[in-house]
């Protein structure tokens, strides 16, 4: 497969994740969201698999933050946003998340798990947490004036790990436990005092500079 293939195999991917979520119009707004949250961040497979120049590699990331800004701005696709404007910059923090975590650690094969962990902990970690919060979030509590939920960071916390174990367990020979438990440890730790959308920031790019650190 050429890296241009792969390239238009990323965007058809988004793509369908969008049209997707658009259609979900019968189901509550955040599942929606959620849906589109969670998935995208399977990219960085996509990416992993199919690509490995430089500017290929880049477009999507880049495309997405200015896509990102505009919906923003403009909710040209509600299904991806917050019902909160204040929150809807987290939209635009994913993308540039993604653009960093690309940035730094993709073109190093010794490094680019670290990336990987971080988009893929940011994208199911905190997807579930804010879908298990929203529906089932009894026991809320407030860090910075942001809402968040014992049920949702129990969510985050588990779903973490699991992401960062199956993870591991396919880019690396040996799975590191410690890893395992710090690395969700923290990124709950993270989610849950992160307000209007910072945990898309901040999740993905500690997650994936604990993993650097360890390995160096």
């Amino acid at each position: 497969m050429s890296e241009l293939t792969g390239l238009g195999l990323g965007f058809a991917y988004i793509g369908i994740i969008l049209a997707i979520s658009v259609s979900m119009t019968k189901l509550p707004h955040e599942m929606s969201r959620t849906f589109s949250h969670i998935m995208v961040s399977n990219w960085w497979i996509i990416a992993s698999l199919t690509m490995s120049s430089y500017w290929v590699v880049m477009v999507t990331p880049i495309f997405f933050v200015v896509f990102n800004t505009l919906n923003a701005l403009f909710n040209w696709i509600p299904a991806i946003n917050s019902n909160s404007r204040q929150r809807n910059i987290g939209t635009v923090y994913y993308a540039i998340s993604v653009l960093f975590l690309t940035h730094l650690y993709f073109f190093d094969p010794m490094i680019r798990v670290a990336g990987g962990l971080g988009i893929l902990v940011m994208g199911y970690g905190d997807g579930f947490a804010a879908v298990i919060g929203q529906f089932f979030g009894k026991h809320t509590f407030s860090i910075f004036k942001g809402k968040k939920s014992i049920e949702g960071s129990l969510a985050m916390l588990i779903v973490s790990m699991i992401v960062v174990y199956a993870y591991l367990s396919y880019t690396t020979p040996v799975v590191s436990w410690s890893m395992v438990i710090v690395i969700p440890v923290l990124a709950t730790l993270i989610e849950a005092i992160s307000p209007y959308g910072l945990d898309n920031l901040f999740v993905p790019l500690i997650s994936a500079l604990i993993y650097f650190v360890y390995i160096f």
